[in-house]
């Protein structure tokens, strides 16, 4: 559960605060009520996020797959295997995949032959007339269930023309053709259509397929990687560090350079002074960590406090 990590750290903040309340502490109080306030939001942050996998629309769920793959191939490889391996195996999931594959590498090159209603044609032709419309939803939610069963939590939301784009291939995709909805199928191929021309340029050269892209994803996620893969997986990301760490970080290092930065003013009228030449080397070697965080941001203000009385 997303919630777990962060019932923790607020009730390990909530106690921090309810001791410095006994000691009268007003400085820890403060920072830990920072931390505290910090952990909520980005509680809500992630909780909001994790609210996109509740959908059956496989582009969403596609997108938000791909978003994750490179963190994931570090953090989850059985995971991502089996996402892959449902995708590879359900033929209607495949089908789909092979429908926004060929959308996200029309191209340039291809728009010379064939114009973005065209390729709406050949799309109805090869994937949307041969698919089964009423399985869409079924596979949908096995491929849904499959990511919130790894805990596979969306890095951003999904907006504007790549929602936009993803629920028109959802109507597509999942509304078998009638008299009752030609029109909402017009409208919805339309959108797809202008995404093509609008994003005609954007694609590479070169045709991916499925099986193709799948294969590449496999053989990143073997058990023994070679040194360009690895190198390769290190490149395009490290593990994601939570904003609240960032910002925690942030605040301990601008907290200890204003301290060094009084204290160097200090030293310089009266560069003999043991005592605050100590102080600095102490400040100097105060290294950053999550589990000390709130103890040494009270401690720095306190130096700070001081110096600044001085």
């Amino acid at each position: 559960m997303i919630s777990k990590k962060y019932k923790e750290e607020a009730r390990n903040y909530i106690k921090i605060m309810s001791e410095a309340i006994e000691k009268d502490d007003i400085k820890v109080f403060d920072a830990a009520k920072s931390m505290l306030e910090e952990t909520i939001d980005d509680y809500k942050r992630e909780h909001s996020l994790a609210g996109e996998l509740n959908t059956t629309n496989f582009g969403v769920l596609n997108h938000i797959f791909e978003e994750c793959l490179p963190n994931l191939m570090k953090t989850n490889k059985p995971a991502v295997k089996k996402v892959i391996k449902l995708i590879k195996e359900d033929k209607t999931l495949k089908e789909e995949f092979n429908f926004y594959n060929t959308i996200r590498n029309y191209n340039s090159s291809i728009s010379d032959t064939l114009s973005p209603s065209e390729m709406m044609e050949k799309l109805n032709e090869s994937i949307l007339s041969n698919i089964d419309h009423e399985k869409v939803e079924e596979s949908n939610k096995k491929l849904r269930d499959t990511m919130k069963s790894a805990n596979i939590i969306p890095e951003s939301h999904v907006t504007g023309e790549k929602r936009n784009l993803y629920e028109c291939g959802d109507v597509l995709l999942s509304t078998k053709p009638s008299a009752t909805n030609i029109i909402r199928l017009h409208e919805n191929q339309n959108g797809i259509i202008e995404y093509l021309d609008v994003h005609k340029n954007d694609a590479a050269k070169k045709t991916v397929t499925p099986d193709v892209m799948i294969e590449e994803f496999e053989n990143k996620l073997k058990d023994t990687l070679n040194e360009s893969e690895i190198s390769f997986v290190q490149t395009i990301t490290d593990f994601r560090t939570p904003i609240a760490e960032q910002r925690r970080e942030k605040l301990f290092n601008s907290l200890k350079n204003e301290c060094i930065k009084m204290i160097d003013e200090m030293l310089s009228k009266d560069g003999d002074n043991i005592e605050i030449k100590g102080l600095k080397e102490q400040l100097e070697s105060m290294k950053y960590t999550k589990e000390g965080i709130v103890r040494d941001v009270a401690k720095l203000l306190e130096i700070r406090d001081v110096l600044m009385d001085d």
